[in-house]
């Protein structure tokens, strides 16, 4: 269908719907004001019915002695009385049905015209019939639908004497008549509508001509446009050359944003992939081919699988899978250490075009690295030597000396005994941290199991003795959270034991408070937080705590909490502390539930 013609046939129907609406519109109003027309004039009936009706039911039944009859009879009595004044009424109004309703009876008694309605009398209105609403509420009412007459307008009056509604007055019209009576209005109005559409069409068909070739120009050359991206429309009259005016204008800023675009791109320092989402290479700037030289000609418009290796196109692949991208990764490629991020390209509507990544060549920067790192870990190690002589010297000086008490003669047998006691509790004092040196430098495999981390804190806290600490750890844990995890129960014991260990000698030297393990789901890693209310950790020794020969306690040496570290991190978590002094200690041991990292 050409263009011109789907113009044409939209701004038709711009102009036909709003007409028939207009249309549907009318037809409601005119039959809204016949039918209230036509309720006022019922009701106006109703009400000459109410006011002919001089006292009540009883009153006619008593002036004709037969108060005390049967209801058969007291409906014929009240038919007899009441049936010329309905039967005038609805002479005088044809196609209008009136009558009276008893309530006590609860029975017709008139329905005029009577020759038509005469054997409805005696009869009683359906239940769900609105008539009983009305003689219930003592409020008129309209009503709508299929009753005896067929489809009517229904108006009901109540009748009320002395505050008490008796009964009620009908007066009602056919609906067929009230549509003979719309019909000719309506017929009028849809052929008016007819010849203004008629009139529209012919004069958008004349008029609209000349715009409709000046945008079959500007659509043609638009179309030249996706082929020459710097192709300029050629102008036309009228207001239609703003459009062309516009286009132009847009083409000279496209083309200069892919200039300034294609100068930053050459000017980035990182190789900048651009990849399309059926996988094929869009854009690679000079920086990428640098760091890979052997792509050369013909490497743009391919697709990856085909040029791309398979490390680099197993990295690309991941990038192209997510909504996210990729993110950063590292690989050794020719010798090189590539740093490659990857991130996901949408179009302003949001719709996903590719991804871009960002090849950088870190070779230097990590040897720089590695040689900070041998350079802190000999200063480290340096400072452990400086520790490890001045914790060895000290028992050792103890033992040269109790040596020498021992070699001198005539020491009895119980200075003998206790110079020997001290020597060996020193030699044991050396033992112990040469063996925490060990456990910490060395390395041991992991027996890794799934386990409850609740169920091991629970048992940590039953099989040590925290009498001399005087507080317990307490142990809390929701019951719908799932604590399972892949670990090494046994290491983590050694770990529990330590951490709850020292927040109860942290406890016990402010003396008094409470420490409290709190194990939580964290979706793919299971925590375990142990709160202590004892003495903390200065701000200044935070930073440090952790780290092998530093203690904030007397008589430690660090070990212990740095042994606990490395065995967290070698399933693959993180050991954190927070602690505010005088105030409470923190310490949150971070377990992932699948995997460990290799190495330990």
């Amino acid at each position: 269908m050409r263009l011109t013609t789907r113009l044409l046939i939209v701004m038709f129907l711009s102009v036909v719907v709003p007409m028939l609406g207009l249309s549907w519109f009318l037809k409601q109003e005119i039959t809204e004001n016949i039918l209230i027309e036509k309720r006022d004039k019922l009701f106006g009936l109703a009400r000459q019915l109410d006011a002919a009706l001089e006292g009540n039911f009883d009153d006619i039944l008593a002036e004709e002695g037969v108060s005390g009859a049967d209801r058969e009879t007291k409906i014929a009595v009240l038919n007899s009385r009441l049936r010329a004044v309905t039967d005038f009424v609805a002479s005088g109004n044809a196609g209008v049905g009136v009558g009276y309703y008893g309530r006590e009876l609860d029975a017709v008694l008139t329905y005029g015209p009577s020759e038509q309605f005469q054997y409805t009398v005696g009869q009683s209105i359906f239940e769900g019939h609105r008539g009983y609403e009305v003689m219930a509420t003592g409020k008129p009412i309209v009503q709508t639908g299929t009753l005896v007459r067929g489809d009517i307008l229904n108006c009901m009056w109540p009748v009320i004497r002395d505050g008490e509604t008796i009964g009620y007055i009908w007066s009602n019209e056919t609906l067929d008549k009230i549509g003979e009576q719309l019909e000719p209005i309506i017929r009028r109005v849809f052929m008016i509508q007819a010849l203004i559409i008629s009139l529209i069409y012919v004069s958008l068909t004349m008029t609209m001509k000349g715009l409709l070739d000046k945008i079959l120009a500007i659509k043609r050359g638009i179309e030249v446009l996706f082929h020459m991206p710097s192709y300029h429309i050629p102008q036309v009259q009228g207001e239609l050359s703003i459009i062309v005016t516009t286009i132009n204008d847009l083409v000279d800023t496209t083309n200069l944003v892919k200039c300034y675009n294609k100068s930053i791109l050459e000017g980035v320092m990182n190789g900048v992939l651009a990849i399309s989402c059926s996988g094929v290479i869009t854009r690679a700037n000079k920086a990428f081919f640098e760091i890979f030289p052997e792509f050369g000609e013909g490497f743009i418009d391919s697709s990856y699988r085909d040029v791309l290796g398979p490390r680099i196109g197993a990295i690309v692949e991941k990038g192209l899978e997510g909504n996210g991208g990729a993110p950063g990764a590292e690989l050794e490629y020719e010798g090189k250490i590539i740093e490659v991020y990857g991130n996901a390209m949408f179009d302003e509507t949001g719709s996903r075009l590719g991804a871009v990544f960002v090849f950088r060549d870190i070779t230097t920067m990590r040897r720089y690295e590695r040689e900070i790192q041998e350079k802190d870990r000999a200063a480290v190690l340096g400072e452990m030597a400086l520790a490890v002589v001045h914790e060895v010297k000290n028992p050792m000086t103890s033992v040269k000396g109790f040596a020498q008490l021992l070699g001198r003669p005539g020491v009895d047998e119980e200075k003998r005994r206790k110079y020997l006691g001290l020597i060996d509790e020193d030699l044991n004092r050396v033992n112990r941290l040469l063996n925490e040196m060990l456990l910490y430098g060395g390395k041991s495999r992991l027996e890794l199991r799934r386990a409850d981390l609740r169920a091991l804190v629970a048992e940590a806290v039953e099989r040590n003795d925290w009498t001399p600490y005087g507080a317990r750890p307490a142990v809390f844990a929701e019951r719908s959270g799932d604590y399972r995890a892949m670990v090494d129960a046994f290491k983590v014991g050694q770990v529990l034991d330590n951490v709850l260990k020292n927040a109860c000698e942290a406890v016990a030297s402010k003396g008094s408070g409470r420490v409290v393990a709190l194990v939580k789901d964290r979706g793919e890693a299971v925590e375990i937080r142990v709160v202590d209310s004892g003495v903390g950790i200065p701000a200044d020794a935070l930073q440090r705590v952790g780290n092998p020969m530093f203690s904030t306690k007397k008589t430690g040496n660090g070990f212990g909490l740095a042994i606990s570290r490395k065995i967290v991190e070698s399933h693959g978590g993180g050991l954190f502390i927070d602690s505010a002094e005088g105030v409470y200690t923190a310490v949150s041991l971070s377990f992932p539930r699948e995997r460990a990292r290799e190495g330990d």
